[in-house]
């Protein structure tokens, strides 16, 4: 049901920096928050009201659930600083993750660091490719001790993504060590169902964080997997928990509140996601694809490419389920752009935010 893009690109890889043959994408969609009875305020949650935990919110039933509704991608991401999180939890996670994942469906283990009373501010942030997990309620972990840990050289590959946050959060998203700033690869636009967060993805921006949107179901349970309608979208060279993990860290991601409408765009030839060279203009090459045709209300109304401070500096209006937009933009001094994509089903703001580009000055 997924569609390949093939883009002739300048590939910024992990091990090298060179000119690459033609890259091949697929677009995936996936959940990157989520928690099981691994979690302990579910735990708190349901003894205050006098319940038992539900025996079938296992990390068993959320990878099973999820691959049998389709998704390509699921990552469980429990809360760490209860004493239901043990080493064992963590340990059972990633092998649970890794017995789900075949050439359909990929696991990841994730955890969601909460620092709720910090001294250096508060918010939550989840953690992936860690090979340990840190406890935010442990003495002197806070922010800054988190910015500090992330720096250190066997962390250079863990990802970290800004969960619900709120405009102001992480004491205002300021960086306590610029060491760890690369790590931030991902932040939350969608929670839940609800696009809340696009001030907060502007302030971020401003503040130097080069973050990519995603949508996090951040469920509780096990109901709502086979109900939500929200997806991250990725796109991947191939669909594995590298392949995964490789579109997170290069931030080829968007968030949508459509489970399978498939958005991609380059600027000068290079992917969403990368940093571009500073340019007199700058080619975009935009391909949005709603794979429901037919469906009036799923028809594509408008494409919006916008800048610093949330500017839009280019609209176009479709009624097709298929676009191809390819604008050309001067170069006005601005730091970044990225994409909102519209459609029938809402008249009140995008369905889907797109990944920035950044240019380099």
């Amino acid at each position: 049901m997924n569609r390949f893009f093939v883009f002739p690109v300048l590939a910024i890889l992990a091990s090298a920096c060179q000119s690459a043959p033609d890259v091949q994408y697929k677009t995936v969609f996936g959940n990157t928050h989520a928690h099981c009875n691994y979690s302990g305020d579910i735990a708190k949650f349901k003894a205050k009201k006098g319940l038992q935990l539900d025996p079938k919110n296992t990390v068993d039933n959320h990878y099973r659930i999820a691959k049998e509704n389709g998704y390509d991608f699921y990552c469980v991401t429990d809360h760490s600083q209860y004493p239901e999180y043990t080493l064992e939890a963590w340990a059972d996670v990633k092998a649970k993750a890794d017995a789900f994942t075949d050439d359909t469906f990929v696991g990841l283990r994730g955890y969601e660091h909460s620092e709720n009373d910090g001294p250096d501010g508060t918010g939550h942030m989840n953690v992936y490719n860690s090979s340990m997990f840190l406890n935010a309620l442990a003495d002197s972990v806070s922010i800054e001790f988190l910015h500090d840990w992330l720096a250190r050289p066997e962390n250079e590959d863990v990802i970290v993504g800004f969960n619900h946050p709120a405009k102001d959060a992480y004491n205002d998203f300021h960086c306590y060590n610029e060491g760890a700033r690369d790590n931030f690869k991902i932040i939350e636009l969608i929670n839940w169902s609800k696009p809340r967060f696009y001030p907060s993805f502007l302030n971020a921006l401003s503040k130097g964080w080069k973050v990519s949107p995603v949508a996090g179901c951040d469920n509780h349970g096990w109901e709502g997997i086979s109900k939500w309608p929200c997806r991250t979208g990725l796109l991947v060279t191939e669909l594995s928990q590298d392949g995964v993990l490789d579109a997170m860290a290069h931030r080829r991601t968007y968030a949508t509140l459509d489970k399978n409408l498939e958005i991609s765009y380059t600027v000068n030839r290079k992917i969403m996601g990368s940093d571009i060279e500073k340019a007199d203009k700058y080619r975009f090459d935009i391909s949005v694809n709603e794979p429901d045709s037919g469906k009036e209300d799923q028809v594509i109304t408008k494409i919006e490419i916008v800048t610093d401070g949330g500017e839009v500096v280019a609209s176009s209006e479709f009624q097709d389920y298929n676009v191809e937009w390819r604008p050309v933009i001067e170069d006005t001094g601005k730091d970044y752009y990225f994409i909102l994509v519209y459609n029938a089903s809402r008249q009140d703001g995008p369905i889907a935010f797109v990944a920035p580009v950044w240019i380099e000055r």
